[in-house]
């Protein structure tokens, strides 16, 4: 629910700046102001936000766009690539116990779809399971 609302967002964005060769610091602001809100209506830490912005910031201000990319690409670029760092880097697995149940706790709003995703989980650990069970038979 919150990735969405950013998405929608960021795909705003790279709208508003299609067909332009560089980004300005005025674009940048107005840019940056709209990731900002969507972060805080995601109820991110109003500091963490504070500081992926200043973070993203310098990385996008008067940055050449790459050939294969346009502004708005771009922005979308770093502030994933930032948001990507801001929630560990890298990819992290579930240790799964030798007992069952391996007990994992989910956490967010009421309305966020927990049960939802418990579901979606439940679903991808069984498939995963019997991918396991039949490729070590």
């Amino acid at each position: 629910m919150a990735f969405e609302g950013l998405s929608s967002k960021l795909q705003d964005i790279t709208k508003k700046l299609r067909g332009k060769a560089r980004i300005t610091e005025s674009d940048l602001k107005e840019i940056l102001r709209e990731v900002k809100l969507a972060l805080l209506e995601a109820d991110v830490n109003y500091k963490i936000v504070k500081d992926f912005i200043s973070s993203v910031q310098e990385k996008a201000l008067g940055q050449d766009v790459l050939k294969s990319l346009t502004p708005g690409q771009q922005v979308v670029k770093i502030v994933k690539d930032e948001l990507v760092e801001l929630l560990g880097g890298q990819e992290s697995k579930i240790n799964f116990t030798p007992n069952p149940p391996t007990v994992i706790m989910l956490v967010g709003l009421q309305g966020s779809r927990k049960n939802n995703n418990s579901r979606k989980a439940c679903k991808s650990f069984k498939k995963a399971r019997k991918e396991t069970i039949i490729s070590s038979m």
